[in-house]
């Protein structure tokens, strides 16, 4: 740094120090609060000063070469052009130089070349992230008199929402990108983030409002089990049917390991046939979730959520026995602490045992004969229990709710486009999953897996 910018930040410590003195001299009388707003207030334009004069000290000494044609020569026209941005620090009136070549006549400024601005950007990229982070966090008006609140920065919620919905388009296009590089290679787009333990997959679904009304959220959880617990979770989110969720949902628990080979066998031909990690599939009986589990992940270990199979209990319960009859209520708690328990053998033998009088109950024993049955295998909850493995899906029916309802139905008049919608979908499944921002410091830098 020379000396000339040296002194120049050297001048901006002095104004602020200078300033606060004449404020101090000027209110003998200010409280504590008074003092700490005007610290503030002045050291924020010292940050921005300082900001400045150290972007200015990577100005290059000469112009360069010409970006279009690539000559050196003939000498550019120079002339100066301040540039604004709003930054962390305030606003910034950075002082640059503006190069014209003589030959094709493209303008270039060398200071934007080194800080790798971009033609039309108004916002640092440390401030876009926090604006995004808010944008997570709250609805955008709030996000942005928060914003305010904190750091004195005015911002407008248009703003706010408008940078949020970029990023978390990018993140959704990426996820695109993703999703069609498994399908083709059956391999992880990027390198993967191994889920610590036994590998758990879970889904659930959420009710948004969007502008066309009422329509559901899938919600994918991939995460790792020890010890009974649940490690490393991670999410995707979007509304959209199974055909095109399944693959989303594969595309993050490869990403999380689902997909690595953990050993060979068979080698008489070659190294043989693959064995990947295994994976408990955690669901709540639809036909997609073990459709998938059976035709991508290695080893699956299929369960049916216990949750949802005592609901299928007490319907029944209440079908056979009168609704809400103390009768039913005995039924239901007995079948479902011997389901738990002693697995599903036993809640067959009652099931085969029950020949309820009312038609409709008939044919609702009927239908749930036929679900049990089916799921026998996937029910086996004594075993899985021991094993330490998940049998409740609350993990994931917690995450829709402090995850997607928390941010998209905060208030009664919330409605979302799909193109919106979407977008912060994308951004809280991201930032729930523990991914940082800070690795997208401008959307156009996410590295997208063709």
């Amino acid at each position: 740094m020379n000396d000339a910018l040296r002194a120049q930040m050297l001048a901006c410590a002095e104004a602020c120090v200078n300033a606060l003195a004449r404020w101090g001299h000027d209110h003998p009388d200010a409280d504590l609060d008074q003092r700490e707003e005007q610290v503030l207030r002045q050291g924020r334009l010292l940050l921005a000063g300082l900001l400045i004069w150290v972007a200015v000290a990577a100005a290059p000494r000469t112009p360069g070469r010409c970006p279009a044609c690539g000559a050196w020569a003939p000498e550019p026209v120079v002339r100066q052009r301040p540039r604004a941005l709003l930054s962390r620090c305030g606003l910034l009136r950075v002082p640059r130089e503006l190069a014209t070549c003589r030959g094709c006549g493209t303008s270039w400024a060398p200071l934007d070349r080194v800080l790798k601005l971009q033609p039309y950007q108004r916002l640092t990229g440390g401030l876009r992230q926090d604006l995004v982070q808010l944008g997570i966090d709250l609805p955008f008006a709030r996000a942005a008199r928060q914003l305010l609140r904190l750091t004195g920065l005015a911002v407008g919620s248009e703003t706010i929402r408008r940078h949020s919905e970029a990023v978390g388009r990018e993140l959704e296009a990426a996820q695109q990108a993703a999703i069609r590089h498994v399908e083709r290679t059956r391999e992880a787009a990027e390198p993967p983030e191994p889920a610590p333990g036994q590998l758990v997959v879970q889904t659930d679904g959420v009710m948004v409002h969007f502008l066309d009304g009422w329509r559901e959220v899938k919600l994918g959880l991939v995460a790792g089990v020890q010890d009974g617990e649940l490690l490393a979770p991670s999410y995707v989110a979007a509304k959209e049917g199974v055909e095109r969720f399944g693959p989303r949902l594969l595309a993050e628990a490869a990403r999380r390991g689902a997909l690595q080979v953990v050993a060979w066998h068979s080698r008489l031909l070659g190294r043989g046939l693959a064995l990947l990690r295994s994976v408990v599939v955690l669901g709540d009986g639809a036909a997609w979730i073990w459709n998938l589990a059976a035709e991508h992940f290695g080893r699956a270990i299929e369960i049916v959520d216990f949750y949802h199979a005592s609901e299928h209990i007490w319907e029944l319960a209440n079908a056979c026995y009168g609704q809400g009859s103390a009768k039913a209520k005995r039924w239901a708690e007995r079948q479902c602490h011997r389901l738990k328990h002693q697995g599903p053998q036993p809640l067959l033998r009652a099931l085969r045992a029950a020949h309820p009088r009312r038609p409709e109950a008939r044919e609702l024993l009927r239908k749930e004969r036929g679900y049990f049955r089916t799921n026998a295998a996937r029910m086996d909850y004594p075993r899985f229990r021991q094993q330490g493995l998940p049998i409740g899906s609350g993990a994931v029916e917690s995450a829709a709710s402090h995850l997607i309802q928390q941010r998209m139905k905060l208030t009664a008049a919330m409605r979302w486009s799909d193109t919106g919608g979407g977008a912060l979908l994308a951004l809280l499944a991201y930032d729930a999953s523990g991914r940082r921002l800070d690795r997208l410091s401008h959307p156009r830098t996410l590295q997208q897996v063709a």
